[in-house]
């Protein structure tokens, strides 16, 4: 099974705004010190293996769904190499899944790190599905959202960031070039938050300060 990699940071704050359920299968027999949330997470997973008990604990995973895996490092020894990792595992909420208009419009900010001299900006009622339509396509290096500012008018908003940035488009592997431009990320953002504060419906997710 394929799952997207979303950082522990990313996975907390989905968390925290009810779009992200988190599942920690490891706590059943592993390590619960290495978070304190630990104990929920694998709470979480108790709680769904007792509802779908019918269902065997290797296969549950795939039966729920899950999207997203969370690798947590909890050791690491410089002298023999070796580290110690935890996986946590995500879904989305109802919450999560649910498209509002208008308030889910969104106007993102994606980049790449094959394509480091690249943005991608583009709309989205939902930018996390957005996402992974897009790197579900076979893409060979997956690309991260990194910023989302929700608008009241998605299309027109895209099409202010486009126009100001039209010299700097640039073709995709694809052939396409509409969203893809040559500037650096932070004029991006800049860019966004100035031509989208007239439209802005509240704060942006700025993944960047949760790192």
């Amino acid at each position: 099974m394929r799952y997207f990699e979303i950082t522990l940071d990313q996975a907390e704050f989905l968390e925290d705004q009810g779009l992200l359920e988190i599942y920690y299968p490891g706590g059943l027999t592993g390590n619960q010190d290495f978070h304190p949330s630990a104990d929920f997470w694998t709470s979480n997973f108790k709680k769904k293996s007792y509802e779908f008990r019918q269902v065997d604990m290797e296969d549950l995973l795939r039966f729920l769904d899950i999207e997203y895996r969370i690798s947590v490092l909890v050791e690491e020894d410089e002298e023999t190499c070796s580290y110690t990792w935890v996986y946590l595992y995500g879904r989305l909420s109802d919450k999560g899944r649910r498209v509002e208009i208008p308030k889910g419009q969104y106007v993102y900010i994606l980049t790449n790190p094959a394509y480091p001299r690249l943005v991608k900006i583009g709309k989205a009622v939902n930018p996390l599905s957005r996402l992974r339509g897009i790197n579900g396509a076979g893409v060979l290096s997956e690309w991260v959202l990194r910023f989302a500012l929700p608008v009241t008018n998605d299309y027109k908003v895209e099409r202010l960031m486009h126009e100001k940035f039209q010299e700097y488009r640039r073709d995709s592997d694809q052939g396409s070039s509409r969203e893809f431009f040559e500037i650096p990320y932070k004029r991006a953002v800049k860019a966004l938050k100035e031509l989208g504060q007239t439209f802005s419906t509240g704060d942006p997710y700025d993944f960047d300060k949760l790192s």
